[in-house]
């Protein structure tokens, strides 16, 4: 039932890796495989509100630390700061995440995204990007189901021109999933939506639908938005003190233990070094019985959509 339904929603096949020949190994430590067989790095650093400055010394930093994952977007308006940071290191030894944002008009949508495509490439210096990302379906979602065909078409005409190794898309829900399938060849690689403790491992069943259909489910927010909750919470910080761990090592070690990859956020070096120690360790099963169980703090996959 499960090959029938992916089969039904994206008929197409799913093409080989296109991917230049300075891409790094697939034998890079902890990475998830995606549906043409790219290996991405499970942590990610991200660079959301972060001003140029700001994102140019992070991004530096993560490096420096050992992230080899860097998420950038061309809404946070600070790539060309992302592109000084990444220039100082070998193309082949991190893998870079775009976005561009939606759009709502059918006959515009291809040409706009684009613009938008090559745009990010321009800003952040590179010839290829490694995952780029529909950022979010448009206001109204489906009722744009004719445009949002159309962006998708302009991100596999960008992914067969070798301009990005895998695409896919943020804040879809199964809906916006279904709409892009019915004129898709390709099949978005990646989702990434808000997670974290509070949600259930299950939001929405979301994340089991991407795994029918081979899109790999990514977290956002995994420390929730605008509450300590999941840093400083009982819950959480007890169950670290058990594992000589922070209250957010725990949040983080819990999304990672779904098999969901994580896009973390942290201007501070022991806070970006912590954010990486998610392995060699795990919570017990009565422990993660409790995470699971968690509904607080409350949060929705997609700002965008309800399902």
């Amino acid at each position: 039932a499960n090959h029938r339904e992916r089969m039904l929603l994206f008929s197409c096949a799913v093409p080989s890796a296109q991917a230049p020949a300075s891409v790094p190994p697939n034998d890079w430590a902890h990475t998830v495989k995606l549906n043409n067989g790219v290996a991405m790095p499970l942590i990610s650093l991200g660079t959301w509100q972060y001003s140029p400055a700001v994102a140019e010394s992070t991004v530096r930093l993560g490096l420096s630390l050992g992230y080899n994952h860097i998420d950038a977007a061309l809404d946070y308006k600070n790539q060309r700061s992302v592109g000084k940071a990444l220039a100082e290191h070998d193309r082949a030894s991190y893998f870079l995440t775009t976005k561009v944002p939606s759009r709502t008009s059918a006959s515009s949508a291809f040409a706009d995204t684009s613009k938008d495509l090559a745009a990010d490439l321009e800003q952040l210096g590179l010839s290829y990007v490694d995952l780029m990302l529909v950022h979010f379906p448009p206001v109204g979602n489906t009722l744009h189901c004719a445009a949002m065909h159309e962006q998708w078409r302009a991100l596999e005409t960008f992914y067969r021109a070798k301009k990005a190794r895998a695409i896919g898309v943020s804040n879809y829900c199964q809906s916006s999933l279904r709409c892009i399938a019915r004129a898709a060849n390709v099949t978005p690689a990646v989702n990434q939506i808000k997670y974290h403790i509070g949600m259930g491992p299950d939001p929405i069943g979301l994340r089991s639908y991407g795994d029918r259909l081979g899109i790999v489910t990514q977290a956002y927010s995994p420390l929730g938005d605008g509450t300590g909750e999941l840093i400083s919470g009982a819950l959480v910080t007890g169950i670290g003190a058990k594992h000589n761990k922070s209250g957010a090592q725990v949040s983080l070690r819990w999304v990672v233990g779904h098999g969901v990859p994580v896009s973390t956020k942290s201007t501070s070096a022991s806070h970006l070094t912590a954010n990486l120690d998610l392995f060699g360790w795990e919570v017990s099963a009565q422990e993660k019985e409790a995470l699971d169980a968690a509904t607080s703090p409350k949060g929705h996959p997609s700002f965008m959509c309800d399902a």
